[in-house]
């Protein structure tokens, strides 16, 4: 038996996750032990003609292997991720195959303006008899009316350095690392049948969208993917107060706990997220 952090004494096979004409390769580092899960094998234990979703890690990596394998991806064609591997409310490996996952073209169909206005103008819109789902001093300095995307940050650091910098800060005893067959990060909440915003939209590609455009605009990268929260790295945050209340809009429509729950509004929450490097959501 492998004790904790041993590598395997032979490459793991990982072809099962290459689509059909990938140019993929499994990685040139050496890989702990690890398995690949499918959405059944994820829940269920499976069956072998299930949809492979992502290799996984049996115990927790170092930020070490976690920069190597981000610098491979170009050539694998998998994305490094920290995901939580158990949850003692909703059972071993909630995070990976809660529903069945969406293909990557669902999230091609979709740009971000596009879905911060279908969610803002959903959240403001006013039931006839409980009134609007939030109070309006709550989307203050703006309206009803949603403010569009926020202008583009200034990079202050490499997104991926950065990114390897923050990583280890989101690794506890709970974390494993995950390799999925996606092109870029964003994609990953999409293609892993995730289910931590179910309460906030009933389908992830609108929100893979978003990050795939923070991606562009902030230099985000996703760190980290929980049961119900999602932690990325920010090398182009916002710097002064408009550009900050900007994107703090565009996070109250990507999750509105985590702006209400901490902050009493936008505005507030505004405050919090200039400068800042990393962005979490949590959504209940």
């Amino acid at each position: 038996m492998l004790q904790e952090g041993q590598q395997t004494d032979e490459p793991q096979d990982l072809t099962v996750l290459f689509t059909e004409g990938s140019v993929a390769h499994t990685p040139a580092v050496p890989l702990p032990a690890g398995e690949i899960l499918t959405e059944q094998s994820a829940r269920t234990g499976g069956a072998p003609e299930a949809q492979a979703l992502c290799w996984i890690s049996d115990d927790v990596p170092s930020a070490r292997l976690l920069a190597a394998l981000r610098a491979d991806h170009r050539r694998t064609g998998l994305w490094p991720l920290l995901v939580v591997d158990d949850d003692e409310v909703y059972g071993d490996r909630c995070t990976v195959g809660v529903v069945p996952p969406e293909p990557i073209e669902h999230v091609d169909r979709w740009n971000a303006a596009d879905v911060m206005s279908r969610i803002w103008n959903g959240l403001c819109q006013a039931d006839n008899d409980l009134g609007p789902a939030y109070p309006p001093e709550t989307l203050q300095p703006f309206d009803e009316v949603c403010p569009g995307l926020a202008m583009s940050g200034n990079l202050l650091a490499d997104p991926d350095i950065l990114a390897n910098q923050q990583a280890h800060r989101f690794v506890d005893e709970s974390t494993r690392l995950a390799l999925v067959p996606v092109d870029r990060g964003a994609d990953a909440l999409t293609t892993l049948g995730w289910s931590g915003a179910a309460n906030h939209v009933s389908r992830t590609a609108g929100l893979s969208a978003m990050l795939r455009s923070w991606e562009e605009r902030f230099g985000a990268r996703i760190l980290r993917l929980g049961p119900d929260r999602l932690d990325v790295s920010v090398a182009a945050p916002p710097q002064e107060g408009a550009h900050a209340a900007a994107v703090a809009a565009e996070h109250w429509t990507f999750c509105p706990d985590r702006v209400l729950q901490d902050a009493d509004g936008i505005g507030e929450y505004a405050t919090e997220i200039r400068g800042r490097r990393t962005w979490s959501f949590w959504w209940e």
